[in-house]
């Protein structure tokens, strides 16, 4: 996972780490941990994520899959 791409993602849609943990259910602690790396994201959380920082297809590949799957230009 890039990190520092998640967190430029939140940013730009304008919410706190509070604001994103609040939307995701979990502690915001948990929350900055994960965004930090030092914990993974569940399925679920990712899912969720996308539709919170409406993070579109090659956005996802980057932050979560570091650009493993073939997205064109978009």
């Amino acid at each position: 996972m890039n990190n520092e791409l998640l967190k430029k993602a939140r940013n730009q849609a304008n919410l706190t780490q509070k604001e994103v943990a609040e939307k995701l259910g979990i502690a915001t602690k948990t929350y900055n941990r994960k965004e930090l790396g030092v914990i993974d994201f569940t399925r679920k959380e990712i899912l969720k994520l996308i539709h919170i920082l409406n993070l579109s297809a090659k956005e996802f590949n980057k932050i979560f899959l570091n650009e493993q799957l073939p997205i064109g230009n978009d």
